[in-house]
């Protein structure tokens, strides 16, 4: 067995065979989880921002001296520690193996590390992903890394030609997991994370034969000053729809070929399209339903159909190209993370000061993200003040992506002449 680690992996560690488990790999898939874990808990990072700001440094080499930093520097206390270590079984499966408890006997990174590739050498055929959470309870989807597997598959034929691999995605959601992990792995290219650059200038220094994973918040920042690409440039966009105006800057700025995929936790990668124009077309292992307009099916490695319910309403056009109408679950993208207008209004409406909230998303000139309409109640004594002391509030319930950045108030939430709720400047 050959040593992975300079300086200390064990040599008795299990690989499994399939090529994306390294050390290098998992310790940035559990890097961005624990990041995840804590921010859940602490909204903003409070108390540990600067502690855990280096490990999500990229990139990320084994010989990394932060690797072997014990976790009580962290300033971790023992609920956010069972929260991470029991994020991290579950994603992995370590019930499976039993290697949870390794987790919990290990206190430091490395550790946790060797634990998840002894575990995947034992037993390799599944792995789970949360949702984003910004209901306040997420949803653990749980994939056969063979299905996976045939989704790359068809990628890695339709990105044959690529030299390298430029992610602004998170390694440990499904996304990040097939772009950023499998898809170099199997393509055999070199893979770099630039969550550490600012967009714009991720696309000037991309070359020839580069593949940017991004999503439409990301390509949004990279495009709103004018910019030429160096040519045979693609990109990937998946999490939110693309706008038309993001389809415009991205052909004003010569990007060779854009792959927008619609897809989901739940489901992985279900269509994908080209051009604004287009329809989504359905992945070759997805077949449409004859009898709902609301699902999908495929086929198990026992040769049965399994049916799952898509995401949004869609329009068919015919048995593989459809178009998405909205969505089931109230949901809207800010910096590719899905939000959850509902939510943030019953947190507004558990202030004393506020007796009725409306909370929507703001459009895209205005930058996407959240806004929100405040009636005061009749114990609210500083009107002017309010928007202020809701900030302070809801900064310390909610995570950045669903903080609005405007907070009107009003005597009355707006409405249509037909007394429906509407939007506001």
């Amino acid at each position: 067995m050959r040593k992975m680690w300079r300086g200390g992996w064990r040599n008795n560690v299990a690989m499994s065979q399939r090529a994306w488990w390294t050390p290098e790999l998992v310790a940035r898939l559990l890097i961005d989880m624990i990041f995840t874990e804590v921010t859940r808990t602490r909204p903003g990072l409070l108390g540990v921002r600067q502690l855990l700001a280096p490990l999500t440094d990229a990139p990320l080499h084994v010989t990394n001296p932060l690797l072997n930093q014990d976790f009580s520097t962290f300033n971790l206390d023992s609920l956010e520690f069972l929260n991470v270590v029991t994020a991290i079984a579950v994603q992995f499966h370590l019930h499976e193996t039993g290697a949870e408890q390794q987790l919990l006997e290990q206190r430091h990174l490395r550790g946790w590390v060797e634990a998840v590739l002894t575990s995947r050498a034992q037993w390799d055929e599944a792995m789970s992903f949360l949702t984003s959470g910004s209901t306040g309870q997420p949803k653990l989807c749980t994939h056969p890394l063979a299905w996976l597997e045939e989704e790359i598959a068809f990628f890695t034929t339709h990105f044959s030609d690529r030299k390298r691999i430029l992610t602004a995605v998170p390694f440990h959601h499904i996304y990040g997991f097939l772009f950023a992990v499998m898809l170099p792995t199997t393509l055999k290219i070199p893979a770099r994370d630039v969550r550490d650059s600012l967009p714009a200038s991720v696309l000037r220094r991309a070359q020839p034969g580069d593949l940017i994973i991004g999503h439409p918040a990301f390509f949004d920042l990279a495009l709103r000053n004018s910019l030429t690409l160096a040519p045979d440039v693609r990109v990937v966009s998946s999490t939110g729809h693309c706008p038309p105006q993001l389809w415009q800057q991205f052909h004003s700025a010569g990007i060779a070929q854009v792959t927008e995929i619609y897809g989901a936790s739940e489901t992985a990668g279900i269509g994908i399209r080209h051009t604004a124009a287009a329809p989504l077309r359905l992945l070759p292992h997805w077949s449409r339903q004859a009898d709902r307009a609301d699902a999908i099916s495929r086929v198990d490695a026992n040769g049965a159909a399994v049916t799952v319910t898509l995401p949004d309403e869609v329009d068919w056009l015919d048995a593989t190209q459809f178009q998405v109408i909205k969505r089931h679950d109230g949901a809207v993208q800010v910096g590719g993370i899905n939000v959850f207008p509902e939510r943030v209004r019953d947190c507004l409406l558990r202030h004393p000061d506020v007796a009725a909230a409306a909370v929507r998303q703001a459009s895209v000139e205005l930058g996407g993200r959240l806004k929100a309409f405040v009636v005061p109640s009749a114990s609210c004594d500083d009107v002017a003040q309010l928007p202020e002391r809701l900030h302070v509030w809801l900064i310390t319930r909610l995570t950045a992506p669903e903080l609005p950045r405007a907070i009107t108030v009003g005597t009355e939430l707006p409405r249509s002449p037909w007394g429906k709720l509407a939007d506001w400047d």
